[in-house]
């Protein structure tokens, strides 16, 4: 775990996306929370004990499975934009709930099965179509509808602190492409690089500065230019994919089952390949 400016917790280690906790005079404000139940609980457990205090509410920064499963563990005041509060629906699905988290992380469908057939996502508290101020006293969250991972992605600017906690729109990999809007994707990059920031939080990945944005930024530049390159000399997005060398602008880890994890960036690279072609 780590504290930025005092009273921000982030953890970036717990299987899926980032969490943080915002100490405030109003209570606990979280930023998405972990899936599995037992990373959802230590969280809730570890951040009050830390803190003194009780939770006010969540933020989620869209309705993907990773970030939004272990609200229950934290509150019911659940913060979150319309399309996510839609997005949301799916979960109710257990069939294809274990489908979607099979997909990224075999080993947790097994082990965690019983819990998925139980869960039960909790309605959102609070939802927004355009953007929301949320004022805790001594702590100003603007929450803003940019798009670009998916429909329902926001940021979350913490004034006071200079903090932008950026979703899925800013990782430290290769992202997820299944829900993008590209065009969307690239305005809300430049959008950060625009605000007056210290720190970013990530979706996924360690936490640094505007110079995540930046990277951010010259990847899409860099995938997008390929995939134009590749469309002059007549490739499908299936030989764009096998050909790509965007695929390892982010360090891939090495590890037992690395063909697959090559395979599976070769899968989202298609994705967005699709995406840069239909001008989304």
């Amino acid at each position: 775990m780590q504290t930025i400016k005092k009273r921000i917790l982030v953890e970036t280690d717990y299987l899926g996306a980032n969490v943080s906790c915002i100490s405030t005079a109003r209570g606990l404000v979280y930023v998405d929370s972990p899936f599995l139940p037992e990373d959802a609980q230590k969280w809730a457990d570890l951040t009050k004990k830390q803190t003194g205090r009780e939770a006010a509410y969540v933020i989620n920064t869209d309705h993907h499975y990773d970030h939004v499963m272990g609200n229950v563990f934290l509150t019911p005041k659940v913060i979150c934009h319309t399309r996510a509060a839609r997005g949301m629906a799916y979960l109710k699905d257990k069939r294809l709930l274990k489908q979607v988290i099979a997909e990224a992380f075999p080993e947790v469908v097994s082990k965690f099965e019983s819990f998925i057939d139980r869960f039960e996502m909790l309605p959102p508290h609070i939802t927004f179509d355009r953007g929301l101020s949320l004022d805790m006293g001594d702590a100003t969250f603007e929450l803003e509808i940019v798009g670009g991972h998916s429909p329902a992605t926001i940021m979350i600017y913490l004034a006071e602190e200079k903090v932008l906690f950026t979703g899925d729109n800013v990782e430290g990999q290769f992202p997820f492409f299944g829900q993008t809007h590209f065009g969307k994707w690239k305005e809300g990059l430049n959008k950060m690089l625009a605000m007056d920031i210290d720190v970013v939080v990530p979706g996924h990945g360690p936490v640094g500065g505007k110079e995540m944005v930046e990277k951010y930024l010259a990847f899409f530049e860099t995938l997008e230019s390929e995939v134009r390159k590749f469309q002059s000399e007549g490739l499908t997005t299936d030989e764009m994919a096998m050909k790509s060398e965007t695929i390892y602008f982010f360090p891939i880890e090495e590890t037992e089952d690395l063909d697959e994890r090559i395979a599976r960036i070769r899968r989202q690279y298609k994705l967005a390949a699709e995406a840069v072609l239909k001008g989304k």
